[in-house]
């Protein structure tokens, strides 16, 4: 892209109001691929990590959940913590978009560490996966916060906003695709020349071989057109400011969101393996069961533009959980063994197709407490408020990886035997029912809380400019 797409003289706008720009191709391609890339590798964390650190690592589930749990309880302290750093300091070459050019190598080391398997005593076994699991997420925080607030001063036109989120979510969700195919049947084939263990970890280093080039390349592609307001250095980001915006009603609500949607994903996520495998009696089909989720997300995605336009953002986000809702039922009343399969997948598609309209929707809307933090306090602090609405996907990922390590641990789950009654009973009501009830929950507290409609973002926007064009 070079100096002439950052070049302002070659800016395009799309309305006389403030920060309404249009979006080149290139730019739009080149955002969206950094999250096809980052998914090529956080997937695999996503649909398999659970799986590997039992059945291939050999970790006891309960000190699978009890890493997970103190992993996000890490978060807590660390993504606020990198929000507030990125809103104090202003990097020569760009304000967000340099983490991700700064953050892709380690990222891929880090992941091809996560699943390596070095054969040492069980404690240090346990020892390695708490450091490489957490180094890994630190790393994703690194980059994925500011990358995602950068979507906030790249326009303020919701229409581009929404066309490059889309093509984003899309793409994202086609990385979850590969991810859940390669891992398991590259992993597989490479059994022929190696341990399964190993044939993890070199499908890791493919993977994040490819991921490394794409994030270099897409970073470089983004446009920070709208200022940054200048840093005070006597009023400088701090943990006041977290404190402040975390109070305000649209992050909160947008935070519970977040911690909804994921939880459903997470928990799908990381039961899918163990719900084929033993209550489907299909272990053959386990990169099918995770393939089916991401392949309908990504034909899911592209329908946001359309429904945004037809019943608003907000109805979208209700549409999205309704669907993750009854395809979680449909997956809870399908009977045990290989007969009731069909039923199973169409289940999982519908809960599929649902994730992606929730994908595309709601990196849209996420700009929005962004947009309403501005309004409210002066500060356009879009890294620590994506922070703490991020918060909700890394809680999520404690419901999603501790819960289900810690409820078969207490059933009597042995890795690789045949699971007695409680263990079936558990795996059928983690991947169906609680999925289901955590939709119906989230559709309750969105419908009835959150109030930011297109109407009132245009007044925000409108307000900020003038305020801002006083202060110059």
């Amino acid at each position: 892209m070079g100096n002439k797409a950052k070049d302002p003289s070659n800016w395009v706008k799309t309305s006389d109001k403030y920060g309404y720009y249009k979006l080149g191709g290139k730019e739009v391609a080149g955002y969206a691929s950094i999250d096809f890339a980052m998914n090529l590798v956080f997937q695999c964390i996503g649909l398999y990590i659970s799986y590997f650190y039992t059945d291939i690592f050999g970790l006891k589930p309960g000190h699978v959940a009890m890493l997970f749990l103190v992993s996000r309880l890490w978060d807590t302290v660390n993504d606020p913590m990198m929000g507030t750093f990125c809103e104090r300091v202003s990097p020569k070459k760009g304000k967000y978009w340099v983490y991700v050019m700064w953050g892709a190598i380690p990222f891929g080391v880090v992941a091809v560490l996560a699943y390596s398997t070095p054969d040492w005593g069980y404690t240090a076994k346990l020892i390695w996966a708490v450091i490489t699991y957490n180094l890994l997420n630190m790393l994703y925080t690194f980059i994925i916060q500011p990358y995602a607030a950068a979507a906030s001063i790249m326009t303020n036109d919701p229409d581009e906003r929404t066309r490059m989120q889309s093509t984003r979510m899309t793409l994202a969700q086609t990385g979850g695709v590969v991810c859940a195919i390669m891992l398991p049947n590259l992993s597989g084939y490479l059994t022929r020349f190696m341990t399964l263990a190993q044939g993890y970890m070199v499908t890791t280093l493919i993977m994040s071989i490819v991921m490394v080039a794409i994030l270099l390349w897409g970073s470089h592609q983004i446009v920070e057109r709208i200022p940054p307001a200048p840093i005070d250095p006597n009023n400088k980001a701090g943990l006041k400011d977290v404190f402040q915006i975390i109070k305000l009603g649209p992050v909160f609500v947008t935070l519970l969101l977040f911690l909804g949607v994921y939880t459903i994903s997470q928990i799908q996520s990381t039961m899918g393996a163990y719900y084929v495998k033993y209550y489907a009696d299909s272990e053959s089909m386990i990169s099918w069961f995770s393939m089916i989720l991401m392949l309908f997300s990504v034909l899911g995605v592209p329908c946001v533009p359309f429904l945004t336009k037809k019943i608003k953002k907000k109805m979208t986000v209700l549409l999205g959980l309704a669907f993750c809702a009854v395809g979680s039922f449909i997956i809870y009343l399908m009977p045990q063994g290989s007969a009731a399969i069909v039923g199973m997948m169409v289940g999982r598609a519908i809960v599929g197709f649902g994730y992606g309209i929730l994908m595309g929707i709601l990196w849209s809307i996420v700009t929005d407490p962004i947009e309403y933090t501005d309004w409210k306090t002066g500060h356009r602090y879009g890294a620590i408020t994506l922070t703490l609405t991020g918060l909700g996907l890394k809680f999520a990922m404690v419901i999603g990886g501790s819960l289900p390590n810690a409820v078969l641990e207490s059933a009597g789950y042995v890795a690789n035997e045949v699971q007695s009654a409680p263990v079936i009973s558990a795996i059928r009501n983690l991947t169906g029912l609680l999925p289901a009830v955590v939709a119906v929950v989230t559709i309750i507290i969105y419908a009835v809380f959150y109030k930011i409609d297109e109407a009132f973002i245009e007044k925000m926007q409108k307000d900020i400019a003038e305020r801002n064009a006083q202060r110059k």
